[in-house]
């Protein structure tokens, strides 16, 4: 038995997380609406489903990032063959190989 992800659940993890990339994009979209009004116009955008816009979207603010990014992990949702904590959240970006030039 090979060790692979079959192609249909492969696709079902793509489409998954460009579903909700696409929900907190938007979610993101209305957020900059509500706080400033007077200058973004309504959306063109179509509006998702309830479950995305009122359990999805309110849950994943809510839950800590460690939380969301093991997740990601397990279930491989992730760009693969990057070095592990290659910089600290905040901290700017540096090409490969100049951390040891400082």
């Amino acid at each position: 038995m090979s060790s692979r992800v079959p192609a249909a659940f492969a696709e079902q993890k793509r489409r998954l997380r460009a579903r909700s990339e696409h929900v907190l994009r938007l979610a993101a979209m209305e957020d900059v609406a509500r706080r400033y009004p007077a200058r973004t116009v309504p959306s063109a955008l179509s509006d998702e489903g309830p479950f995305w816009r009122l359990v999805f979207v309110p849950l994943y603010r809510r839950v800590p990032w460690e939380f969301k990014r093991n997740a990601m992990r397990k279930l491989k949702m992730t760009a693969q063959g990057w070095p592990e904590e290659s910089r600290r959240f905040g901290e700017p970006w540096r090409p490969p190989g100049a951390a040891g030039r400082d």
